[in-house]
C-alpha cells in the first residue's frame, strides 16, 4: 500500500516539475526576446556609441588574445 502511495507522490512530483520547468523556460524565453528587443532598439538610436562599443570590445579582446598567446612563446 504504501508502494502505491510513494509512486503516486513521485508522479506528482513529477508533473509538478515539469510545470515548473515549462514556466521557466517560458520566463527565460520572455527575458531573452525583451533583451533582444532592447538592445536592437538601443542600437538603432545609438548607432556611433554600438559602433564604438563594439570596436573596443574587439580590440580588448584582441590585445588580451595576443597577450596571452606571446606568453606562451
Amino acid at each position: 500500500m504504501e508502494q502505491t502511495a510513494s509512486k503516486a507522490e513521485a508522479q506528482d512530483l513529477r508533473e509538478k516539475m515539469e510545470a515548473l520547468k515549462q514556466d521557466f523556460a517560458d520566463a527565460a524565453k520572455t527575458a531573452k526576446d525583451r533583451a533582444i528587443q532592447g538592445t536592437t532598439d538601443w542600437v538603432k538610436t545609438n548607432p556611433f556609441a554600438a559602433i564604438g562599443i563594439a570596436a573596443g570590445a574587439g580590440c580588448a579582446i584582441g590585445l588580451l588574445v595576443g597577450l596571452l598567446i606571446g606568453r606562451k612563446l
